[in-house]
């Protein structure tokens, strides 16, 4: 196990941690979904017994952000908080690495490197951060709701009732 993973994981668990004490439904949410992408990653390499790879596209590792990002999206979309947003979009540069790898042979495989991984510690931070802020505006505001109320009907759907009299 190299030292690199073994920070990876370790950080995924304090914030796994911390989102259990501290977080609710987003949070915990993201933190797992950071686990699943550590846990996964870890069986990728041990079935194809190999490291990454940078002078093409990492199929194992588009397939796994990809379903990182989706999970992310579909957060953003429904939780009652900004910071997902934020871990949507830096886990879109993620996947999108992998297909400008794949359209451009002269990318150098350090920016894709960068391009891919680097993201995955501003999602740490980013996730930090949202878990700090609930922590605190539950702790200034009380409990406040996880998850968006569906919009209100439009005009057109709503109910109109005759005047009386």
């Amino acid at each position: 196990m190299s030292w690199i993973w073994s920070f990876n994981f370790l950080s995924v668990a304090i914030l796994g941690v911390a989102a259990l004490r501290w977080g609710a439904g987003p949070e915990r949410i993201c933190a797992a979904a950071l686990l699943a992408m550590n846990v996964a990653d870890r069986i990728y390499h041990a079935l194809v017994g190999r490291g990454t790879i940078y002078g093409s596209v990492d199929i194992g590792h588009l397939i796994i952000d990809m379903l990182v990002a989706a999970v992310f999206i579909g957060v953003a979309l429904k939780a009652n908080r900004v910071y997902p947003l934020w871990l949507s979009a830096f886990q879109l540069v993620s996947v999108v690495s992998h297909f400008a790898r794949e359209e451009s042979r002269k990318i150098a495989e350090l920016a894709y490197f960068l391009m891919n991984y680097v993201p995955y510690y501003a999602l740490l931070l980013i996730l930090a951060g949202g878990i700090w802020r609930h922590a605190v505006r539950t702790r200034r505001h009380g409990p406040y709701r996880s998850w968006r109320i569906s919009s209100s009907p439009s005009p057109a759907t709503a109910r109109i009732t005759p005047p009386s009299g």
